[in-house]
């Protein structure tokens, strides 16, 4: 080989080298395409005209006009795939870890007012005396008696470390009462409410799957069988998701080693299953699940798993439906991207994007009275039920999907005990 051939010869190589490189990443496949480019070259051109000849020239710049751009783009593919900004990637990140921003309270709508449907102990609401109930009538010293929810919401909200001044109506004094509350980042439990329904039925609820919540769910279970447990009901209604792996962790607990728990398939076919490892802290007793049209998508996998291997009898309304993956790409600027890249099946092979998980005993509850459930849970350890209704201007209403899950499992215990001890 004389030298001027050697000298195309590296050339050539490297550049095979880098193609084959292209090849195998798709996101650097876009890179060899045309289209990719023509595309840009469009974008580029219009958005330079925008920005020279848009009239109002103090209201166009680049980063504003491609951050928009880009929102809208991924927004268009489906409900979920979203582009952040950097400060929505950040509030994303702490949503993700049960973290916010805030002063530790979760607000709603009930007969066109603002009211306090929870208090979070780890919040300065808490710390300052703002109860579960309190109706806002003002926030920083302006009335919002008009404002819809989520105006009163935006108002609340700031950087942390900053105040805010709260303004809200006591339904049991009919009094104002002002609240100075710092606004911190807040880290909130996704394992609460544990107690014993019965003197067998543990219960508790799980908001949210992060990174954690498999180890929550653990101490709960600790903590109830040592209250003297024999079956338990996990509570998953208005639980949004989260984690899949985690989904899939809690699930080990309850099921044979070797089980299915769910498949994941991407847009190239290439599938990811899941199935339940041998767990030290394996869970045999009877068990039930709530769910209802907020359950979703690492709730639908938990309790979809626990229903098709029939470990578990699911009670309430239809679940919400989202059996997609969203990847979370983080960017060097901060930015990040939420984009569904696959769907996952339960272990019955059924895909339930769109349709839910039905459960095995239907009890249906109506909306606001979910809210008020919450509202009323901390004044009735309090008060009475004459009391309170004389308060809140409602009887307290009753948690009938939990009602019957405790009558069903602690009958269920029950003859199962005396079968086990039929002279006992």
């Amino acid at each position: 080989m004389d030298k001027r051939t050697f000298r195309w010869v590296i050339p050539i190589a490297l550049f095979a080298v880098l193609a084959s490189q292209f090849a195998a990443r798709s996101d650097w496949r876009a890179l060899l395409s045309f289209d990719y480019w023509k595309s840009l070259s469009r974008y580029g051109m219009v958005m330079r005209i925008v920005e020279s000849e848009f009239v109002h020239a103090d209201e166009v710049n680049f980063q504003d006009l491609t951050d928009v751009a880009l929102r809208e783009a991924v927004r268009s593919l489906d409900p979920y795939s979203d582009y952040m900004t950097p400060d929505d990637y950040e509030a994303f990140s702490m949503a993700a870890n049960q973290e916010y921003v805030g002063v530790g309270i979760e607000v709603g709508q009930f007969s066109g007012r603002v009211i306090i449907s929870q208090v979070f102990e780890q919040g300065s609401a808490a710390a300052a005396g703002v109860l579960p109930g309190d109706l806002i009538v003002g926030v920083d010293g302006d009335d919002t008696r008009e404002q819809t929810l989520a105006e009163v919401v935006d108002r609340i909200r700031g950087e942390p470390g900053s105040l805010v001044s709260l303004e809200v109506e006591r339904p049991i004094s009919a009094q104002i009462h002002t609240f100075e509350l710092v606004r911190r980042a807040i880290a909130l439990d996704s394992v609460v409410d544990l107690e014993m329904k019965t003197a067998l039925v543990g219960y508790f609820k799980v908001r949210q799957f992060i990174d954690d919540t498999d180890l929550e769910m653990l101490s709960a279970i600790h903590a109830l069988n040592a209250q003297g447990m024999r079956g338990l009901i996990i509570d998953l209604r208005g639980n949004p998701g989260g984690r899949l792996d985690t989904a899939a962790k809690m699930a080990e607990v309850f099921l044979e080693p070797g089980q299915q728990v769910l498949t994941v398939q991407s847009r190239r076919g290439v599938e990811e299953v899941y199935e339940a490892e041998a767990s030290a802290n394996a869970f045999r007793q009877p068990l039930i699940v709530l769910i209802d049209g907020n359950s979703a998508s690492a709730s639908e996998i938990l309790a979809g798993a626990l229903r098709d291997h029939a470990r578990a009898v699911l009670v309430g309304e239809k679940s919400y439906g989202k059996g997609s993956v969203q990847s979370v790409y983080g960017f060097r600027d901060g930015d990040g991207l939420k984009l569904t890249s696959a769907r996952y099946l339960l272990p019955s092979g059924e895909a339930i994007n769109g349709t839910g998980v039905y459960p095995d005993v239907t009890v249906e509850m109506e909306a606001e009275d979910t809210m008020l459930l919450m509202l009323q849970k901390h004044h009735l350890r309090t008060m009475s039920p004459a009391a309170f209704a004389d308060a809140f201007g409602f009887t307290p209403v009753e948690d009938a999907p939990l009602k019957v899950a405790s009558q069903m499992l602690d009958a269920l215990i029950r003859a199962e005990l005396e079968t086990s001890n039929p002279e006992g």
